[in-house]
């Protein structure tokens, strides 16, 4: 079944009428988290949260991503119709974070990668580059995780196995998936890995994989960065 473009409850809780912050947080009296922390943090006054609670918080956006149009961004209904017509298996939701950027929460990691996997879009013309959604996300500044294809030549043929691929892909960064190739095994000369990498650190062109005693020097190719980022990357730089 296609998508539905309906809100999204996981974000927009879809109540009728505000409530207050007293029943807001009453059901929160037996937090598993320690008690908000109020103090002062480089010279500001601070609302301290603990790490465990803002990955918490944060697991509700964990297949979300930013659309970012460097130029001219459509209207938020041009942007739900576009993904509308991409025919995901789950339901998603648009949201404005500013004039240049928007929110699209999805529900499930087919529909990410598969979105995220492709880099970038024309939606009525207007250029939308594909950000990963972090908690540590400053949508001011330009995220270095990007979708890179990371081959492993000549890797061994009995490691064409999904467990030990997901773990090579593991070693740079959080794997997304291989190619068809890859998958089905009719290319043992080469194993391909969409890996969301940090184009801004280096990363080993050698790997060992294999025991200690039998194992051996695996190497590793990574695609070039695209374009859509160095441009993204200048552009909001500049402006």
């Amino acid at each position: 079944m296609a998508a539905s473009p309906l809100r999204d409850p996981g974000f927009l809780s879809g109540s009728k009428a505000p409530i207050s912050f007293k029943d807001a947080v009453s059901g929160f009296s037996s937090s598993a988290f320690p008690d908000l922390s109020f103090s002062s943090h480089h010279g500001l006054p601070a609302l301290l949260i603990s790490e465990d609670e803002i990955k918490s918080l944060a697991k509700p956006f964990e297949f979300s991503l930013v659309g970012r149009f460097p130029g001219r961004r459509p209207s938020v209904e041009a942007i739900r119709k576009f993904c509308f017509s991409l025919k995901l298996i789950g339901n998603f939701s648009v949201t404005v974070l500013d004039k240049r950027n928007v929110l699209i929460k999805l529900e499930n990691d087919f529909d990410y990668c598969r979105i995220f996997s492709h880099r970038s879009y024309f939606v009525q013309n207007c250029y939308m580059v594909v950000v990963k959604w972090t908690h540590h996300l400053d949508i001011e500044k330009d995220s270095p995780i990007v979708p890179i294809w990371v081959s492993f030549p000549h890797l061994r043929p009995h490691l064409f196995s999904p467990r030990i691929l997901f773990g090579l892909g593991s070693l740079f960064g959080r794997p997304l998936k291989t190619d068809m190739a890859t998958a089905s095994g009719s290319r043992p000369s080469l194993a391909r890995i969409l890996v969301e990498l940090d184009v801004t650190k280096k990363h080993a062109e050698k790997v060992w994989v294999g025991s200690v005693e039998s194992g051996y020097a695996q190497t590793v190719i990574f695609d070039e960065i695209p374009f859509f980022f160095l441009f993204s990357l200048f552009f909001f730089r500049t402006f």
